[in-house]
Protein backbone atom coordinates (compact mmCIF):
# COMPACT_ATOMS: atom_id res chain seq x y z
CA UNK A 1 0.00 0.00 0.00
CA UNK A 2 1.59 2.98 -1.28
CA UNK A 3 2.44 5.79 1.74
CA UNK A 4 1.81 9.49 1.55
CA UNK A 5 3.67 11.77 4.07
CA UNK A 6 1.06 13.66 6.46
CA UNK A 7 3.30 15.09 9.51
CA UNK A 8 5.64 14.23 12.06
CA UNK A 9 4.60 14.27 15.83
CA UNK A 10 6.54 15.30 18.94
CA UNK A 11 5.79 14.63 22.11
CA UNK A 12 6.06 17.88 24.49
CA UNK A 13 6.48 17.57 28.33
CA UNK A 14 4.04 20.32 28.92
CA UNK A 15 1.30 21.85 27.13
CA UNK A 16 0.51 24.59 24.37
CA UNK A 17 -2.12 27.43 23.80
CA UNK A 18 -4.71 26.14 21.70
CA UNK A 19 -4.27 22.38 21.64
CA UNK A 20 -7.13 20.31 20.73
CA UNK A 21 -7.62 17.57 23.47
CA UNK A 22 -8.51 13.91 21.89
CA UNK A 23 -10.40 12.57 25.06
CA UNK A 24 -10.66 8.89 24.29
CA UNK A 25 -6.77 9.00 23.87
CA UNK A 26 -6.61 11.06 26.98
CA UNK A 27 -3.69 13.36 24.49
CA UNK A 28 -3.63 17.37 23.73
CA UNK A 29 -2.34 17.87 20.12
CA UNK A 30 -1.47 20.98 17.73
CA UNK A 31 -2.87 21.17 14.61
CA UNK A 32 0.01 19.79 11.95
CA UNK A 33 -1.78 21.46 8.90
CA UNK A 34 -0.85 25.00 10.95
CA UNK A 35 2.69 23.86 10.64
CA UNK A 36 5.12 24.97 7.77
CA UNK A 37 6.82 21.80 8.35
CA UNK A 38 3.79 19.61 9.19
CA UNK A 39 4.67 19.06 12.87
CA UNK A 40 1.87 17.96 15.52
CA UNK A 41 2.97 18.58 18.58
CA UNK A 42 1.48 15.91 21.45
CA UNK A 43 0.98 16.73 25.17
CA UNK A 44 -0.11 13.10 26.86
CA UNK A 45 -2.14 12.79 30.30
CA UNK A 46 -0.30 10.77 32.73
CA UNK A 47 -3.12 8.17 32.26
CA UNK A 48 -3.87 8.06 28.72
CA UNK A 49 -4.20 4.69 27.18
CA UNK A 50 -1.60 5.04 23.90
CA UNK A 51 1.47 2.60 23.83
CA UNK A 52 4.58 3.65 25.52
CA UNK A 53 6.64 4.01 21.95
CA UNK A 54 3.82 6.59 21.04
CA UNK A 55 4.34 8.45 24.41
CA UNK A 56 7.66 8.14 24.38
CA UNK A 57 9.09 9.08 20.92
CA UNK A 58 8.29 11.15 17.73
CA UNK A 59 6.18 9.63 15.14
CA UNK A 60 5.79 9.78 10.90
CA UNK A 61 1.98 10.13 9.59
CA UNK A 62 0.93 8.84 6.53
CA UNK A 63 -1.76 9.06 4.64
CA UNK A 64 -3.11 5.73 3.02
CA UNK A 65 -5.93 4.68 0.70
CA UNK A 66 -6.99 1.52 3.02
CA UNK A 67 -6.09 1.68 6.36
CA UNK A 68 -6.88 -2.56 6.85
CA UNK A 69 -5.16 -3.41 3.76
CA UNK A 70 -1.74 -1.34 5.12
CA UNK A 71 -2.25 -2.67 8.58
CA UNK A 72 -2.09 -6.63 7.08
CA UNK A 73 1.65 -8.59 8.41
CA UNK A 74 2.43 -5.34 11.18
CA UNK A 75 3.16 -4.91 14.42
CA UNK A 76 -0.04 -2.81 15.92
CA UNK A 77 0.63 -0.06 18.82
CA UNK A 78 -3.39 1.14 18.26
CA UNK A 79 -5.56 -0.72 16.12
CA UNK A 80 -7.82 1.28 13.55
CA UNK A 81 -10.03 3.90 15.33
CA UNK A 82 -12.86 6.11 13.72
CA UNK A 83 -11.98 9.76 14.31
CA UNK A 84 -14.81 11.11 12.86
CA UNK A 85 -13.14 12.82 9.58
CA UNK A 86 -10.67 9.95 9.28
CA UNK A 87 -9.63 6.54 10.94
CA UNK A 88 -6.31 6.30 12.33
CA UNK A 89 -4.22 3.83 13.58
CA UNK A 90 -0.59 3.21 14.90
CA UNK A 91 2.03 0.71 14.18
CA UNK A 92 5.73 -0.03 15.07
CA UNK A 93 8.51 -0.29 12.62
CA UNK A 94 12.00 0.05 12.85
CA UNK A 95 11.22 0.67 16.66
CA UNK A 96 9.36 3.83 15.62
CA UNK A 97 5.66 4.35 15.99
CA UNK A 98 4.25 5.03 12.70
CA UNK A 99 0.53 6.35 11.98
CA UNK A 100 -1.46 5.78 9.09
CA UNK A 101 -4.47 7.93 8.44
CA UNK A 102 -6.92 7.15 5.95
CA UNK A 103 -9.28 10.40 4.92
CA UNK A 104 -12.98 9.73 4.72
Amino acid sequence: TMRTFNHVGMVLKEKMDDMIYVEPLKVYITDCNASPNKIEFLYFEPDSPMHPLIQGRAHLAYNVEDINAALEGTKILLPALDCGNMIIAFIEEEGVAIELIELK
